[in-house]
């Protein structure tokens, strides 16, 4: 079962940063916003490992300057 979360990234550069993440493997979805956060960004894994090793790529990102990650759950 996949597992998805949204980033919620602090930075000074939000295209930047939106830009470099969205090259990233798992990555479904990254937008700037306008407010805090800076940007949002929608990932994807096979599992929660998988998913937390994409989240540590955000992080590693030298722009990016705080995350704050939420697991999504499809509820029907």
């Amino acid at each position: 079962m996949k597992v998805s979360a949204y980033i919620f990234i602090s930075t000074r550069h939000p295209r930047l940063v939106v830009q470099t993440v969205r090259k990233i493997p798992g990555v479904t979805r990254a937008d700037a916003l306008f407010g805090t956060p800076d940007a949002i960004v929608l990932v994807e894994g096979e599992d929660i490992a998988a998913m937390d090793a994409i989240i540590d790529k955000i992080v590693g990102v030298p722009e990016v300057l705080g995350t704050d990650s939420k697991v999504a759950r499809w509820i029907e």
